[in-house]
């Protein structure tokens, strides 16, 4: 080599000249590749939701189902799972390999926040990544769109509720409608509560406002004895709640008194029919449980109502962050490092300890 060469040429000269020396550490930094993945552990892919939802029309209570506790709920829905599957890939993927856990933040009628963490674990830090956001993209679409999970299954379980209490009411209905009907009772009026009255309290009331309106008619009777008729006819008038002719006073009230005592003997007959205490055990029972579903069943429906228009003024955001560790060398260009490392290094090592050799025994020689 001329004498004015540089140590880089040098050193470049001597490793062509002994590059072969690479080739046993390149087979050795496969190997080493290899064994060092399996080494360093799986990689772990975690992803944080920052969840939030405000819902602007309901009455109080109205958005239990639309919280981040129904939200994480969802997760849980085979509905979800299989989405998640689809979006993997993977029809057959073992979803117990996502870790899910929910931090609260505030929770409040019409307000959620909180945090969804979801992490899963893989050998390649690559798919674990990948399995990673196929999760978060199919939370994402099914947690904020008007027609996603976490709003239809809200929806649907309020319907399932109020459908389920209308048979049950239908069922209640019918067994004591076999009861009354014997019985010469119409049964609709005695289980409507939806006044909070039962039917015999109202007629009970209205007996007594007949009863109030005899005793004036039964007053005014005896108060017109013996005055004239245009007073009576005055005395009359202001009762009937009508003009009445001079001379017709006493005919128009003993009329009125007539119709009031008939009305008044057909509700006491027809309450005796009604009454409570006149029914058996078992058909009072059944009577107050019907009232008691036909109640329920009305406020089932009342919060299905309520239940569609919260969904339909739900705002709902998310927010991801994401996060990995572990596993690098077991990634595919983890093991590529790692095979050019112990190639070179070694490979370097071994040409210049040979080109020492080599230059120790020509000074021996000599």
């Amino acid at each position: 080599m001329p004498t004015g060469t540089s140590g880089l040429e040098r050193d470049l000269s001597l490793i062509r000249r002994r590059a072969w020396l690479f080739i046993p550490f390149a087979i050795l930094g496969l190997l080493a590749a290899v064994f060092i993945g399996n080494l360093t552990g799986e990689s772990t892919a975690t992803a944080s939701l920052t969840l939030d939802t405000t819902v602007h029309d309901l009455v109080v209570g109205g958005d239990r189902g639309l919280r981040i506790y129904e939200a994480q709920e969802m997760t849980s829905d085979p509905k979800f799972r299989d989405k998640v599957r689809e979006a993997i890939g993977d029809p057959d993927f073992d979803f117990g390999r996502f870790a899910i856990s929910l931090s609260p933040i505030s929770v409040a009628d019409g307000i959620s926040r909180g945090i969804l963490t979801i992490s899963i674990i893989d050998p390649v830090k690559a798919d674990a990544e990948r399995y990673r956001q196929a999760f978060v993209n199919v939370f994402i679409t099914e947690y904020t769109e008007q027609d996603g999970l976490w709003r239809t299954r809200f929806v649907d379980r309020r319907r399932k509720v109020a459908e389920e209490n209308t048979l049950h009411f239908e069922d209640l209905f019918a067994r004591l409608k076999a009861r009354t009907d014997p019985l010469g009772i119409y049964l609709p009026p005695l289980i409507d509560v939806r006044g909070q009255v039962s039917p015999s309290t109202l007629d009970y009331e209205q007996q007594a406002q007949l009863r109030r309106e005899l005793a004036e008619v039964e007053g005014a009777i005896g108060a017109i004895a013996g005055i004239s008729d245009g007073a009576a006819a005055a005395v009359a008038g202001s009762v009937l709640g009508q003009p009445v002719a001079p001379g017709d006073a006493a005919a128009a009230l003993a009329a009125r008194q007539a119709s009031l005592e008939a009305a008044i003997e057909a509700f006491s007959v027809d309450t005796v029919a009604l009454a409570e205490s006149k029914l058996d055990p078992e058909t009072l029972r059944l009577l107050d449980e019907l009232r008691g579903t036909r109640q329920t069943k009305d406020e089932a429906y009342a919060r299905l109502a309520n239940a569609e228009i919260a969904v339909g003024s739900a705002e709902s955001y998310v927010t991801a962050s994401y996060s990995s560790s572990g596993g690098l060398a077991g990634s595919m260009l983890g093991r590529v490092a790692v095979a050019i490392v112990v190639t070179i290094v070694f490979g370097l090592i071994a040409i210049y300890t040979v080109e020492w050799l080599s230059q120790a025994r020509g000074t021996s020689d000599l």
